[in-house]
């Protein structure tokens, strides 16, 4: 197969930086002005200078809070400044980061606590009652509290809990931190998914494979007009490796001014990119699907020029119907959290409907066969395996799991089933595993399945992938009863809510049957009741 970038104009190879993430902010910032906005919040503006000095007063507290170099900092809180500043104080110590998204229940958060081996939790004020029976039973070396500026006067004091640091109290202090201590090679990040096994693991991916993917990703920004620049809106959430870096770290470095959005709401964003004429924005579909739904048409959107998705596949109807209402070609690309996460997207202006586009920069791709990993034949569909600098190190504490997922000459195996056209564009056809992508948030059907387990009146239970217009796709349970027990699908729902499971993994509909269809194993074949669904 003939090996090439997604775009003949594009470098196949560019040089990368010895540089840890903070380090490389820190030095291209000396060619932005002091005073340069680089981060709009609410009605405050951050410049260079204040976010560096911020980030100088919290790595100085980390430090006299004696963490170490690779340890875990856990950072539970929405799209904010204080997250911003928050993961480059941890890089500075040297420390890696686990970025914990807010939807997650008390056991849920609790799992990534421990199996990171956090030494620091930094949070919001909001999520003290989620998280305050979690903390009584760990020992941290600190807890922060960021308050939200939105709600002054509603802070909690350090009286309320003798351990809890303000930060705006670290922050009003003059100590700083000079020296940065994290190198390219340590880790960045502790980033949680379900990688291809369906259990939830951390991805390890060090400065170098997210810098790299950031620089990789710029190169395409590159065929982007300048004036079509400046304005970036950051409603994607950065706990997520695909808000992380394209609406964070990659046009930071790119010098644009990236608006946050703490959470998604379609009304709101839609007046907030009019009023900032803004000219980027990046989504799952589900967010342009609540675009559509919004009265887009009456927003003034004249300015907006750049609009990508990704997370799960964009639906043909909703690609046309965007670009019909507004006058924008979304731009579709692939990744995953093991690769930083963008390895492939469409040439900008020029989208190919329902294709991911061409692998980035340094970027190989090729198509095997699941089983024997050989390479298939032109045209034929075949599992994506990618080479390249932004592939993870592994998942931490899992070396089974990390190298079943590579081939023995270094490829990581995504689980996807592609084929690739006659100009080398890749369109996903199927995934080879049985992740549920609802809305570009991964579900995975063993966690719930053994949830379902634990009702006393359930003998057998799977949980498969089904479309739906909103989501893309949502779970379905099937579920076979013990005998003489009679369940309904409100007291499943119900049980699941007890359960602690996050609402968005619980299955939208319940299934009550005599049987399963089973391998001669014991296994239940899923694809068969995906095969009777699809009818």
């Amino acid at each position: 197969m003939k090996e090439s970038s997604w775009r003949e104009r594009i470098p196949l190879k560019i040089n990368y930086p010895d540089k840890s993430v903070f380090e490389y902010f820190v030095e291209i910032s000396k060619g932005f002005d002091d005073n340069k906005i680089l981060f709009k919040e609410g009605s405050k503006v951050y410049t260079t200078k204040e976010i560096i000095e911020k980030t100088n007063k919290l790595a100085y507290f980390l430090d006299a809070s004696s963490i170490e170099k690779d340890e875990t900092v856990a950072i539970l809180l929405p799209n904010s400044i204080g997250m911003v500043i928050s993961i480059f104080a941890s890089f500075q110590v040297g420390a890696k980061v686990t970025l914990i998204n807010t939807r997650l229940s008390q056991r849920e958060i609790a799992f990534q606590l421990r199996d990171s081996e956090s030494k620091v939790l930094i949070t919001d004020f909001s999520f003290c009652d989620k998280v305050s029976e979690i903390v009584s039973q760990y020992q941290f070396k600190a807890k922060i509290l960021v308050s939200d500026p939105e709600e002054s006067g509603k802070d909690i004091t350090p009286s309320q809990d003798s351990d809890l640091v303000l930060l705006s109290s670290i922050l009003s202090k003059e100590e700083k931190l000079a020296k940065i201590r994290s190198k390219a090679s340590d880790l960045a990040f502790l980033l949680y998914t379900g990688g291809t096994s369906g259990k939830a693991k951390a991805v390890m991916l060090t400065h170098s494979n997210v810098l790299a993917n950031a620089l990789q990703f710029n190169e395409w920004a590159k065929e982007i007009p300048q004036e079509f620049t400046g304005c970036v809106v950051s409603a994607l959430p950065m706990c997520h490796s695909f808000g992380l870096q394209c609406s964070f770290l990659a046009p930071l470095f790119r010098g644009e001014m990236i608006v946050i959005i703490p959470k998604f709401d379609p009304k709101s964003l839609l007046k907030l990119m009019a009023e900032e004429k803004a000219t980027s924005f990046y989504g799952v579909p589900t967010m342009y699907i609540a675009l559509l739904r919004s009265k887009i048409k009456s927003y003034d959107l004249e300015s907006l020029k750049v609009c990508v998705s990704g997370g799960s596949a964009l639906p043909k109807e909703v690609h046309e119907e965007f670009r019909r209402k507004t006058s924008i070609e979304i731009t579709e690309g692939y990744g995953l959290t093991e690769c930083s996460p963008v390895t492939h997207i469409n040439p900008y202006g020029k989208a190919i409907v329902n294709s991911i586009g061409k692998p980035l920069t340094d970027t190989l791709a090729r198509l095997v066969d699941s089983e024997t990993l050989d390479e298939v034949e032109e045209g034929k569909i075949g599992e994506i395996v990618i080479l390249g600098p932004q592939v993870m190190k592994g998942y931490f504490g899992k070396g089974l799991e990390s190298s079943n997922v590579f081939t023995s000459d270094g490829w990581l195996k995504t689980g996807d089933l592609a084929r690739i056209d006659s100009e080398g564009y890749f369109f996903i056809v199927d995934r080879s595993k049985d992740v549920i992508n609802s809305g570009g948030l991964k579900v995975y059907p063993r966690e719930v399945e053994e949830e379902l387990y634990k009702h006393p009146g359930v003998s057998l239970a799977t949980v498969i992938p089904v479309p739906d217009d909103y989501f893309g796709e949502v779970g379905k349970a099937f579920i076979v009863a013990k005998e003489g027990q009679k369940i309904t699908e409100d007291e499943m729902r119900e049980f699941c809510i007890k359960r602690s499971i996050t609402k968005y993994k619980i299955p939208k509909t319940f299934v009550f049957v005599d049987s399963l269809p089973l391998s001669a194993a014991g296994k239940v074949l899923k694809r068969e009741l995906i095969k009777r669904e699809s009818k």
